[in-house]
């Protein structure tokens, strides 16, 4: 075989490696740019958002706007955020927005003395506060809550009960429910709950 030969064989091989893989190396650099910049996946192992987000379900959130800026929230948007005091990220529903007053009565949430509807929520009447204490949001703040009323672990019961804008991470899109004993499986975005943002 003649070195002329070995030559073109082995240029061939070079453009052949990347014909037949440069595809997976840039598959990979694409899911890791949508997966680490434009969308967060948060696994949920708690009930403190049940029934709308099952324990056990994979949140896919969209990242992006929250690590360019700080979009302005709504209330009853879904989002990630890292809780300093707790050391770990968490998924509520933004209740409270910056300057207003939350307050509880017999069971139901006020905002600035008036009652919110809140159609995501299982079951009505059952949201309270530890000694029945209001709380004014600060600016640039979210008053954060779990849908599970009687068994979340939120705002109302945080040494910090604020969360800044510069800790939410995320908005969650879609919910991915497929444990057996969840209390509904499937796949459905967040939006199917339709609350009412008064």
């Amino acid at each position: 075989m003649s070195e002329r030969y070995k030559g073109k064989r082995i240029e061939k091989n070079k453009g052949g490696f990347w014909a037949e893989y440069g595809y997976l190396l840039v598959t990979v650099a694409v899911v890791f740019v949508l997966f680490r910049v434009i969308f967060q996946l948060a696994w949920v192992p708690s009930g403190s958002m049940e029934t709308t987000i099952p324990t056990r379900s994979l949140l896919v959130s969209l990242r992006l706007p929250y690590l360019v800026g700080d979009p302005a929230l709504e209330r009853g948007d879904v989002v990630t955020f890292q809780s300093d005091e707790l050391g770990k990220l968490l998924v509520k529903r933004v209740i409270g927005l910056p300057g207003e007053e939350i307050s509880f009565e017999d069971g139901y949430v006020c905002v600035n003395g008036s009652r919110i509807a809140e159609l995501y929520l299982a079951t009505q009447g059952v949201t309270n506060s530890r000694g029945g204490e209001s709380f004014r949001v600060p600016e640039g703040c979210y008053f954060m809550m779990g849908d599970n009323r009687t068994g979340s672990e939120d705002s109302r019961f945080w040494d910090e009960p604020y969360v800044s804008e510069t800790d939410i991470r995320a908005k969650v899109m879609v919910i991915v429910s497929v444990h057996e004993d969840n209390s509904w499986r499937g796949v459905r975005p967040v939006s199917w709950q339709g609350g009412s943002k008064n």
